[in-house]
């Protein structure tokens, strides 16, 4: 419990004066080179000219992943995906905005959230069953993933709609990747029955929780237990802060 509540500490003092990154790495995003509106299809077999005569973006649901933070973090599929796509569902259009104006990307935007996904769901369907590609993009990361798209997902599937990931950054995976835990196995669960579990667990914590959230996670896991808290992943103050047992 106690390592957990220097952790607590610490990160306080961090959060105050945050770390900056080297100059190297906090380089400005290039504006991309503008790409095709057509994406030719990938698994295509034949001559470059049949490939390229394969102009038409597939009818179906594009859960297209986009930056945590940095938004030089996309694929060129993504971009590709959201050029070429008939509407762009988006968590919030003027977040969106910014990144399609990065890249030039003149795709219209239609609000698609928590508030009213019920309501565009029948619609977005008709137009799906009709052939359009519709695109699906949250504020950060994959949607569908503790952001809207999951249940417009399932509707489709129901209803043999293809649903294609067009994967991207994740922030947890990002995290796990440079905290020096063990990554063999790891949970992404709840914090009350997470004590129970030895291999490696991942929590997404709001800022303004972390305080209570080290408090509930110190009376839980004990004494024994290393802590990594990474915040601002891919961004200009990222940072990870290990907090290890005694020995």
């Amino acid at each position: 419990m106690a390592s957990l509540l220097r952790l607590q500490a610490l990160f306080s003092l961090r959060l105050a004066t945050p770390r900056r990154l080297p100059s190297h790495l906090r380089c400005a995003a290039a504006v991309a080179s503008p790409l095709p509106r057509r994406l030719p299809a990938a698994a295509s077999n034949g001559s470059p000219e049949q490939r390229a005569s394969e102009t038409d973006l597939e009818s179906g649901l594009y859960l297209v992943a986009t930056p945590i933070g940095n938004l030089e973090d996309i694929t060129l599929r993504a971009l590709r995906v959201l050029k070429c796509a008939h509407v762009i569902l988006s968590e919030d259009t003027r977040h969106s905005g910014k990144l399609l104006q990065h890249y030039n990307i003149k795709t219209p935007l239609l609000s698609f959230h928590k508030f009213n996904e019920r309501e565009r769901e029948p619609i977005i369907l008709k137009r799906l069953h009709e052939g359009e590609a519709i695109a699906v993009i949250s504020d950060a990361g994959t949607p569908g993933i503790s952001d809207p798209g999951m249940e417009l997902a399932r509707l489709c599937a129901t209803e043999k709609i293809p649903v294609i990931p067009i994967p991207g950054p994740s922030a947890a995976i990002a995290a796990l990747s440079a905290s020096g835990l063990p990554t063999e196995e790891f949970t992404f669960a709840r914090l009350e029955v997470s004590a129970r579990e030895a291999v490696t667990q991942i929590f997404y914590v709001p800022p303004h929780g972390i305080h209570q959230f080290l408090l509930d996670a110190a009376s839980s896991f004990g004494d024994s237990r290393s802590c990594v808290i990474a915040r601002e992943i891919t961004k200009l103050h990222e940072e990870v802060v290990l907090q290890s047992p005694p020995v």
